[in-house]
């Protein structure tokens, strides 16, 4: 890969990886929501951590 092509890509990538996660609607999980979620037909991300 040419440097241009990868300073691009890498530009573009970090541009755009906060402006989605900011702008989507965060909702806690249930599983109501989960199941309405896959019935939509919509995409959507789970978004999960573990403490241990």
């Amino acid at each position: 890969m040419k440097r241009r092509q990868f300073l691009a890509l890498s530009t573009l990538a970090l541009a755009t990886s906060p402006a989605w996660a900011e702008n989507s609607n965060k909702v806690d999980f249930t599983p109501e929501a989960y199941a309405k979620a896959l019935e939509s037909g919509e995409p959507f991300m789970l978004d999960f951590t573990a403490s241990w």
